[in-house]
C-alpha cells in the first residue's frame, strides 16, 4: 500500500513560508503548519528475515496509522521527530523515531515471553511470572508435532510429573494420566475442565473420556500440579486438574483453514510363536515324554511349510485420516470462531475402528462498555469398534494352532479338524470380522457466560456450564457350527443418557496501590449430575443376518435399567497480593458439600497457600544481566475426593423373583462414618531464566499425604454378587518427589536454530496405613492376586513366588552351604529344600526340570506364606527429551520419552509357555527341560539316574501330566523389567521460501514427514512395555494381559496454505475519517495483487 501527500522541499517550503508570511501579515492572519513528510519501508523478522504482513505502524499519540501488506512493506505520512509504533502479534513492540531520511526499515524481535505471559489457572488467567503454584502448559503448537487421536496422549513425556500410559492401543483406547502418583485406591484420573466443563478423567470402561475431544481445537493445556494450584477446585482435585483452552476467534479478517493428513498403522512388534516345523516337533516330544499323541503327518517337519502366522492374520496395515475447518474472526465488540472436524481410524487388528465428527463454536461479545458475553460450544459424535479388548482376540491367535488355515480355498473360515485332545479355538479372525461390538456417543459440551463490570476493577461473572451424554451399545455373537467347535448366538442393546450441569457465580477485583497490586475472587457453585441406562439380551437368533432382539428366542430375554444422580455445592474464593513485583501471596479456600456423605460428613474445606519472592527484582540483583528471572515458590494445601457411589453412605434397593413375584432387598451395605478422602500437599520450587532467557530451569519437589483412602470393602465370597460392599475410608498413602524441566536455545543464528526440552520426574509412593496394621489390599483378576498392597509398601505391587532355580538333577533336592557341601541334620542325613505342601519328590509329583521356589519362612514347605513383592509397576523415574533444529528452509523435530525401573507381569509369557497347553506356544517354549537318563535300565523313575539333558539352555519346565509343582504359579519368572526409551515423534520437513511461491499466490508450502513410535528400546519380551492399568483399576497396573499394542504411524504430508486479504473494509473506514478529519490519516491506497475476498485458505494434504 502507499499513502501519498503533496510535500515540498524543506528549500520551496521555506521560501513559500516567507511569501506566505507577508501575505497573511498583510491580511491581520498568521498561520503556521507542521513539517510533514512521507515515510515508508518494510517490517521484517529478525530472526527469520521473513516479511511481516498486517504488521501495524501508527505514529505515536495521533490517530495516524497502517498495515504493512503481503511483501511487508508500510508507507505512512509523519513529522520530523516524532515516534513510529511498529506491533505485531508474538513480537516484541519497536519504537522508532522520525528522522531526515524517508526511508525506515524495522526488524522486529520475537518475544517468547509474550506469547506465554498469560496462563489459565482456575476461574480466570494469571501471567506466568506471578504464578506461585506449580503450573505446566503445553501448547496446541506442540500437539501438532505428532499424530493424537485423544488430548492426554499428548501430554506424555512433555510435562515433568505427569506419567500418561495407554491401557489399550485400540482406537478410542484408554489412557491413564497420572499426576505425581497414585493419589487414590478408587479413581486416579485427574479433572478435566475444558473452556469451563468440568469432567471428571475417571472411567470403568477400556475408552477415553477424551476422545469426543478433536485435539485440532485446542489451544493449550495447563497442568496444575500441587494444591496450592488446584485447591480452588476442592473435592474433585485430589488427582490434578488440566484446564484445556480451545481455539477462539480474533479481532480482525475472517480466516478460513484447512487441515487433514493420511497416515499408516502398523504394529510394531511380533511375538515370535512356533512355526508349524517348530510345533510338530515340540509335539513330537511331547509324545515322546507322556507316551501318547504322535501324530502321522508330524513324523517327518521338515516336509512341512511354515503354517499359518496368526498374528499376520489379524494384524493389519491401517489407514487413519483426519479433516478439520475452521472459520474465524471478528471485530471489536465481536470475535468468533466456527470448526468442524472428522476422523477416522481403523485399528491395527481387524474388528477395531473409531470415527469422530466433531463441531465446535466459540464466540466472544463485547455488548457494551459494561457487559461482555461469551460461548463456548461442541458436540461430537463418535463410533468405536471394539471385537478385540475383552473377547480374547489376541489370546485366540496365539492359540489357534499352524496348521489350521485363515481361509479354506472356497472362502470360508478354517477351523480345527478332530484332535486326541478335546481341545479346539475358534477362528480369531472369524471372530473379529463376524462378531459385532460397537458403541456410538453423543457428547455436547456448552459453557455460556457473561462478565458485568460493576465498578472499576469489579466484575461479575455468571456461568452455565453442561456436558450432555447420549450412548447405544451393540453387541451380536453368530451363532455357527464346525463340527468340533460350536457357538450359540447372542445379542444385546444398551442405552444410556447422562447430563452434569454447573452453575458458577463470582466477583473478582483487580486495583493496583502504588506499589501494591491485589486481586480477589468470591463466588458460589452448585453442580448436579444425572444418568439412567437401559440394557436388554437375547440368545438363539433365528438367523445370523438379522441382529434386532425380537429376533431371538423370548424365553431367554433380559432386561435391566438403573438411574441415579448426584449433587455438589460449594463456596470458593481466592487472593493474589503483589508486592512491589517482588513478594507474591496466593491464598484459596473452598467448602463442598456432596451428596455422597450423610448429613454429619456432608462438607469438605480445602484451604491452600502459596507464596513466592521474585529474587531477580531486588536491588542486589538488578545489575546481574546474566539473570532474566529468578522466583523461589513455596505451596500448601489441602484437596480432596468424593469419588464413591452416589448417596454412598445410605442403602439402594434391589429386586429379585421369587415364587411370591418380585421381590425388594437391600442392594448394599450402607455407612454413615464415611468421611471426603483429603490430601495434604507441600510444595517447594523454583524458576530461574538465564542468559537471554535462553536456558529455563524450573525445579519443584512435593509431599503428598492422603487420608480416609476411598475404597470399597471386600466381601466374603458367599455373599458376593448378592449385595454390594459397602464404601469404607480405607486408609493412607504418602507420595513424595521431585521434578525439573529444562528448556535451551543452544544455537540462534539468521539461518540455523537449536532448541532442547528436557523433562525429569522421580515419584516414591507408600502407604501409611490401612484398616490395621495387618490388613492388606489384593489386586484381583479373574480369581487370581496378581498385586498386594500393604503398610509400608506402594500401591499395587506385584505378588507371588520367587524361582530360586530349577532341579537339574539329584543334588539339587538337597540344601548347600556356602562351601557347596550339603547340609546334615542331627542324624547326619542331608536336608531336603523345601517343596509344595502334601507333594513327595517323584516323576509324578515333584522332579528334575520342575522349578525350586524359595522358602521364605524357613519351614520346609512352600505354601501361601512363602509369597513376597515381586516388583513395582510404578517407575523410578520418567523422562522426556524433545530436539527442534531448523536451518533455512529445514526442520528436524525429534522427541524421545522413556520409563525406568518399572516392571509388568507378562500372562502372556505365562499362558504361551506352559508345554501342556493344546496350544499353540510361543518359541521361549522350545526351551523344554528335556529330562534324560545315565543308565536306561535302571530307569526314569529312579531319582539318582535322572538329569536335565540342556541344563544350560532349559527355559521351561518339564513336560509332564502332573501338576504338583506347579510350575506356571504367579511368580517372578512372568514379572519383567518394562523400562523403555522410545522414539516417540520424528518429522522432517522442508519450507519453501515465500519468494519462489508469491507469483502462484501461495502464502506457504512445506513438505514433511512425521514417524511415531519408530523405534522403542526395551528388554520387555511382551509386544509393549507401555501397558497402563487393566480397566484403569490402580490395583493391576503393568498387567499385560493381552493388551492392544500400541501402533506405529507413518505420516508424510503436504502442507500448503494461501493466504490473501483486500482490507477492503478497513480501507473505507479509514478512508471515511479521512475526509471527516483531515491531516488526522493517511489515504490508503489498496494492493495492486490479485486478491481473495477477505479471507485465507489454508490446507494440509497427505
Amino acid at each position: 500500500m502507499k499513502l501519498h501527500a503533496n510535500v515540498c522541499s524543506q528549500w520551496e517550503w521555506t521560501k513559500l513560508r516567507q511569501l506566505l508570511v507577508i501575505v497573511l501579515l498583510g491580511l491581520g492572519i498568521v498561520s503556521t503548519y507542521g513539517q510533514t513528510k512521507t515515510v515508508s519501508g518494510i517490517v521484517k523478522s529478525e530472526s527469520g528475515g521473513e516479511p511481516l504482513v498486517g504488521a501495524t505502524v501508527k505514529v505515536k499519540e495521533t490517530n495516524t496509522g497502517g498495515i504493512t501488506d503481503i511483501d511487508g512493506r508500510y508507507t505512512i505520512q509523519a513529522n520530523l521527530g516524532q515516534t513510529l509504533i511498529v506491533s505485531y502479534i508474538g513480537y516484541r513492540t519497536k519504537e522508532v523515531k522520525v528522522e531526515r531520511t524517508t526511508r525506515i526499515d524495522i526488524l522486529l524481535q520475537e518475544d517468547n515471553e509474550m506469547l506465554d505471559e498469560v496462563v489459565v489457572v482456575g476461574y480466570g488467567t494469571m501471567k506466568r511470572s506471578d504464578l506461585t503454584g506449580s503450573v505446566v502448559s503445553v501448547t496446541g503448537d506442540e500437539l501438532k508435532k505428532s499424530v493424537v487421536t485423544s488430548l492426554d496422549q499428548a501430554l506424555q513425556g512433555r510435562a515433568a510429573g505427569v506419567q500418561v500410559t495407554q491401557n489399550s492401543g485400540t482406537p478410542g483406547g484408554g489412557i491413564s494420566v497420572s499426576i505425581r502418583g497414585i493419589n487414590s485406591l478408587n479413581g486416579n484420573e485427574p479433572l478435566y475442565v475444558i473452556d469451563g466443563v468440568a469432567i471428571s478423567g475417571n472411567n470403568t470402561s477400556n475408552s477415553s473420556v477424551l476422545s469426543s475431544i478433536n485435539p485440532a481445537d485446542i489451544v493449550s493445556m495447563e497442568v496444575l500440579k500441587d494444591a496450592s494450584a488446584t485447591a480452588i477446585y476442592g473435592s474433585r482435585a485430589s488427582n490434578g486438574v488440566v484446564l484445556i483452552t480451545t481455539r477462539q476467534g480474533e479481532e480482525g479478517k475472517t480466516k478460513v483453514s484447512y487441515e487433514g493428513y493420511y497416515a499408516l498403522q502398523q504394529l510394531p512388534k511380533k511375538l515370535e510363536t512356533l512355526t508349524l516345523p517348530e510345533y510338530a516337533v515340540y509335539q513330537n516330544l511331547r509324545a515322546a515324554t507322556i507316551g501318547f499323541g504322535a501324530r502321522e503327518e508330524f513324523k517327518d517337519p521338515s516336509l512341512l511349510s511354515r503354517g499359518t502366522d496368526w498374528q499376520n492374520e489379524i494384524f493389519r496395515t491401517a489407514p487413519m485420516h483426519n479433516h478439520q475447518i475452521n472459520i474465524s474472526g471478528g471485530s471489536k465488540s465481536m470475535k468468533y470462531s466456527l470448526s468442524g472436524g472428522y476422523m477416522q481410524q481403523d485399528g491395527i487388528v481387524f474388528g477395531s475402528d473409531f470415527e469422530r465428527f466433531s463441531f465446535r463454536v466459540n464466540m466472544d461479545n463485547d455488548i457494551n462498555k459494561w457487559l461482555t458475553t461469551g460461548l463456548r460450544a461442541s458436540v461430537a459424535r463418535t463410533q468405536q469398534t471394539n471385537n478385540v479388548d475383552g473377547s480374547g482376540a489376541i489370546y485366540n491367535a496365539l492359540n489357534q494352532l499352524p496348521e489350521v488355515p485363515a481361509r479354506n480355498p472356497d472362502g470360508s473360515f478354517g477351523m480345527q479338524t478332530e484332535n486326541m485332545y478335546g481341545t479346539y479355538f475358534s477362528n480369531p479372525l472369524s471372530d473379529l470380522i463376524q462378531n459385532e461390538n460397537y458403541s456410538r456417543n453423543t457428547q455436547v459440551y456448552v459453557n455460556a457466560f457473561a462478565d458485568i463490570k460493576l465498578w472499576k476493577g469489579l466484575v461479575f461473572r455468571t456461568e452455565y456450564a453442561a456436558n450432555f451424554n447420549y450412548s447405544n451399545d451393540y453387541k451380536f455373537t453368530p451363532s455357527y457350527d464346525y463340527e468340533h467347535f460350536k457357538q450359540q448366538s447372542s445379542a444385546s442393546r444398551g442405552a444410556g443418557n447422562g447430563s452434569n450441569w454447573t452453575l458458577k457465580t463470582y466477583f473478582t477485583y483487580n486495583n493496583t496501590f502504588g506499589k501494591h497490586s491485589l486481586s480477589a475472587m468470591l463466588g458460589h457453585e452448585a453442580q448436579e449430575n444425572k444418568y439412567e441406562s437401559l440394557s436388554g439380551s437375547r440368545t438363539n437368533f433365528l438367523f445370523n443376518s438379522v441382529h434386532e432382539l425380537d429376533a431371538g428366542d423370548a424365553t431367554t430375554a433380559k432386561a435391566n435399567s438403573s438411574r441415579g444422580s448426584s449433587a455438589i455445592e460449594s463456596y470458593f474464593g481466592r487472593l493474589n497480593y503483589n508486592y512491589d513485583d517482588r513478594y507474591l501471596l496466593t491464598a484459596t479456600l473452598r467448602a463442598d458439600g456432596s451428596s455422597s456423605f450423610a448429613k454429619e460428613s456432608r462438607w469438605g474445606w480445602f484451604p491452600s497457600v502459596a507464596l513466592a519472592w521474585k529474587v531477580n527484582n531486588e536491588a542486589f540483583l538488578k545489575d546481574v544481566e546474566a539473570i532474566n528471572s529468578l522466583k523461589l515458590r513455596l505451596g500448601w494445601g489441602v484437596v480432596g475426593n468424593q469419588w464413591a457411589g452416589s448417596y454412598a453412605y445410605g442403602v439402594t434397593m434391589a429386586s429379585a423373583a421369587s415364587i411370591w413375584g418380585t421381590g425388594f432387598y437391600a442392594g448394599n451395605y450402607p455407612n454413615r462414618e464415611l468421611k471426603w478422602e483429603e490430601t495434604n500437599s507441600f510444595n517447594v520450587g523454583l524458576d530461574l531464566a538465564l542468559f537471554n532467557n535462553r536456558i529455563e530451569f524450573i525445579a519443584d519437589a512435593y509431599y503428598k499425604k492422603t487420608d480416609n483412602l476411598l475404597m470399597q470393602a471386600s466381601l466374603p465370597t458367599y455373599v458376593s454378587g448378592l449385595i454390594r460392599a459397602p464404601w469404607v475410608n480405607a486408609g493412607a498413602m504418602t507420595n513424595k518427589g521431585v521434578e525439573f524441566t529444562l528448556n535451551t536455545h543452544n544455537i540462534q543464528t539468521r539461518d540455523f536454530t537449536w532448541t532442547s526440552g528436557l523433562t525429569f520426574s522421580i515419584n516414591h509412593n507408600e502407604v501409611t496405613k490401612l484398616y490395621s496394621e495387618s490388613s492388606a489390599i489384593s489386586g484381583i483378576n479373574g480369581s487370581e492376586t496378581l498385586t498386594y498392597t500393604m503398610v509400608g509398601e506402594p500401591v499395587g505391587q506385584f505378588y507371588g513366588y520367587k524361582v530360586i532355580g530349577m532341579f537339574k538333577e539329584e543334588g539339587d533336592f538337597y540344601k548347600k552351604g556356602a562351601d557347596g557341601n550339603f547340609l546334615l541334620d542331627e542324624t547326619g542325613n542331608r536336608i531336603q529344600v523345601a517343596i509344595p505342601k502334601d507333594q513327595t519328590i517323584g516323576k509324578s509329583g515333584i522332579w528334575v526340570g520342575d522349578y525350586i521356589y524359595e522358602d521364605r519362612d524357613n519351614n520346609g514347605v512352600i505354601d501361601e506364606k512363602d509369597r513376597t513383592f515381586l516388583g513395582n509397576p510404578a517407575p523410578k523415574f520418567t523422562f522426556g527429551f524433545n530436539n527442534y533444529l531448523s536451518y533455512k528452509g529445514f526442520d528436524l523435530n525429534i522427541f524421545l520419552n522413556g520409563s525406568v525401573g518399572n516392571k509388568a507381569i507378562n500372562l502372556i509369557r505365562r499362558t504361551f509357555t506352559d508345554p501342556m497347553r493344546n496350544s499353540n506356544l510361543l518359541k521361549e517354549a522350545t526351551g523344554i527341560a528335556q529330562i534324560a537318563m545315565h543308565d536306561p535300565e535302571v530307569g526314569d523313575e529312579v531319582l539318582s539316574n535322572v538329569y536335565v539333558a540342556n541344563a544350560d539352555a532349559a527355559k521351561v519346565q518339564r513336560i509332564t501330566t502332573s501338576s504338583a509343582n506347579d510350575n506356571n504359579r504367579i511368580s517372578d519368572r512372568f514379572v519383567e523389567d518394562a523400562s523403555y526409551l522410545r522414539i516417540k515423534n520424528i518429522s522432517l520437513g522442508y519450507t519453501f521460501p515465500q519468494k519462489w511461491l508469491r507469483r502462484l499466490q501461495i502464502d506457504h508450502l512445506r513438505l514433511y514427514v512425521n514417524i511415531q513410535n519408530l523405534c522403542t528400546i526395551t528388554g520387555y519380551k511382551g509386544y509393549d512395555p507401555e501397558i497402563g492399568a487393566l480397566n484403569y483399576n490402580v490395583l493391576l497396573r503393568g498387567v499385560d494381559d493381552a493388551r492392544y499394542p500400541s501402533q506405529r504411524i507413518y505420516n508424510p504430508q503436504i502442507q500448503i496454505s494461501a493466504e490473501s486479504e483486500t482490507k477492503r473494509s478497513i480501507f473505507r473506514k479509514r478512508d471515511k475519517t479521512k475526509r471527516s478529519k483531515k491531516g488526522k490519516h493517511a489515504t490508503l491506497k489498496k494492493p495492486k495483487q490479485k486478491v481473495c475476498n477477505d479471507f485465507c485458505f489454508g490446507f494440509i494434504i497427505s
